[in-house]
């Protein structure tokens, strides 16, 4: 009898690790990969999700890829990234992109307004 129940305490210990380092992994914020344009321009960016609702990454020009605009921001709003984008440090704009799917691929876009008061227009997909 005792090695069932120590058996049995071994497969509830086995299972409580194995929630906790689920939910671990999970909080994790999730990186995704995106192509688009900005301005007209191609551009590849990344974009991680943290479990806060906040929102990093980066995109550059595929003509210049020695230029990476970082980005940072949040997603409280389902389906609404508010984001900055800075460069060399220093913030260059800020804006919102919204959300919308077609043929199941999704697409951030919206505009970016510069600090010079300028707007720009970016789109980002997530390739298949």
């Amino acid at each position: 009898m005792k090695l069932i129940n120590r058996s049995q305490s071994i497969v509830k210990k086995a299972f409580f690790l194995t929630i906790i380092l689920f939910s671990i992994l999970t909080l994790k914020a999730q990186t995704q990969n995106y192509v688009g344009t900005s301005d007209g321009d191609n551009i590849k960016a990344n974009i991680s999700w943290g479990s806060n609702q906040s929102v990093s990454g980066s995109y550059f020009f595929t003509a210049n890829p020695s230029r990476v605009y970082k980005l940072s921001g949040t997603n409280y709003v389902d389906g609404e990234i508010e984001i900055t984008e800075s460069f060399k440090g220093k913030r260059t704009g800020n804006g919102t992109l919204t959300k919308s799917m077609s043929k199941g691929r999704i697409t951030w876009s919206g505009y970016i307004t510069n600090v010079d008061g300028s707007k720009s227009y970016i789109s980002l997909t997530r390739p298949r």
